[in-house]
């Protein structure tokens, strides 16, 4: 890895995530003029993740400000706000937001022991923790969401990983806040560790020796969920397999983490381009061509630091250090050959929406195409803030 470039890149996704913040505190998930000028919950909370890494405290703080704000009476957080603060979702519900919102709070409690920010928000969190619980089914102890991390119902609508994990380690964020505020969490704390013990029971296979991806139903509380009209298991090896240890549920050096991560890597390690990919490319959902995200390859470079395989990490780790133009990180990048095939389906099926026109645009007008490649809505935040985290643990970690 060339880290003279590496350290470069770290100093200016810093700079891109300062220069993405809106007055009012929400980040941009990319910058106006790009595909996404919109407040992304998951989005944002990853780059606030991001900033407390960077020591960003205060843009930490406005962040945490502005999506706390902006919840629902309801208690949900919504998949994407204006500037604002105004609900402007196109999406179903997506959970893992709220699980993310207290995570990312949780984080920064950690660091500042904000007592003051909790208080404040203390109704805020109880909304958002109730929330979850009143979408778990009780039946198997796991949280039902319709979209998750890939905003995919097709493979994710039912009790997915990525969602459970990240509203599991929610609610313990928002149990030991609790504790420090002298509350009475003891009902968030039994709820997650019966979320907890479902994640390491019903959706690890001992047979594929690895977590998987989604337990596919389409009703909440379908009684007896085998009879659900949408009933099935997807076990195909997705990059948020890995989310019960990125949400810390579990150690990096654990067996079944380990045996995770090797069976992603196998399977999404792109052998042209390098990187990973999200999920098998015969999911057939390719916006702008298959091929790696950062954001994904950075997430599973933390483990191979966690576990000491510091040849892997830098692998991993120069890889989006290499792809990285002019500092600025991209959603994800395919190959012009790739993308063509991509056009033709959804022209050809007509499902071309003007979201996509605008990206189409920004791949064809990118420098990196005239060199065969397509490069995919850049810069995103959400890699920058993944190699804030990733590089400085590498740091920390090896240096």
């Amino acid at each position: 890895m060339n880290e003279k470039k590496a350290d470069k890149l770290y100093r200016h996704s810093i700079t891109v995530i300062k220069e993405n913040q809106h007055k009012n505190g929400g980040f941009y998930a990319s910058p106006p003029g790009t595909r996404y000028p919109y407040i992304y919950t998951r989005d944002h909370s990853v780059i606030t993740l991001g900033a407390l890494d960077a020591r960003m405290f205060k843009e930490a703080r406005r962040a945490l400000v502005f999506i706390l704000d902006a919840q629902k009476p309801s208690g949900e957080f919504s998949q994407r706000y204006d500037t604002d603060g105004v609900d402007t979702s196109y999406k179903d519900l997506q959970i893992d937001g709220n699980g993310l919102v207290l995570f990312t709070l949780g984080k920064y409690y950690e660091v500042t022991k904000d007592d003051e920010l909790c208080i404040e928000f203390w109704d805020v969190i109880e909304r958002a923790v109730e929330y979850i619980l009143r979408h778990k089914n009780d039946e198997i102890d796991l949280i039902h969401t319709l979209n998750s991390i890939h905003e995919y119902p097709a493979y994710e609508h039912g009790f997915e990983i990525f969602a459970n994990a990240a509203c599991c380690a929610g609610i313990f964020a928002a149990v030991k806040m609790g504790k420090a505020l002298d509350k009475d969490v003891r009902r968030w704390e039994k709820e997650a560790e019966k979320v907890k013990n479902a994640i390491f029971t019903r959706l690890w296979s001992s047979r594929l020796r690895s977590f998987i991806k989604n337990i596919r139903i389409k009703h909440q509380n379908s009684k007896p969920l085998g009879y659900d009209p949408l009933v099935s298991v997807v076990t195909d090896v997705d990059v948020a397999e890995y989310s019960p240890a990125y949400f810390g549920l579990i150690a990096d050096d654990d067996l079944r983490i380990v045996s995770t991560a090797r069976r992603i890597h196998r399977a999404l390690w792109d052998e042209e381009l390098g990187g990973l990919n999200r999920y098998p490319e015969y999911w057939d959902r390719n916006n702008g061509g298959y091929g790696p995200w950062p954001h994904f390859t950075l997430q599973l470079a933390r483990h191979f630091i966690n576990i000491g395989d510091e040849d892997t990490a830098e692998q991993y780790i120069g890889w989006c250090v290499e792809i990285a133009y002019e500092d600025l990180l991209p959603e994800h990048i395919s190959t012009i050959e790739r993308f063509e095939l991509w056009l033709e389906t959804y022209r050809n099926a007509n499902i071309l929406t003007d979201k996509k026109l605008v990206m189409i645009n920004g791949i064809k007008q990118h420098p990196k195409w005239k060199d065969g490649f397509a490069y995919v809505t850049t810069p995103l935040l959400w890699p920058h803030a993944e190699y804030i985290r990733t590089y400085s643990l590498w740091l920390r970690t090896f240096r």
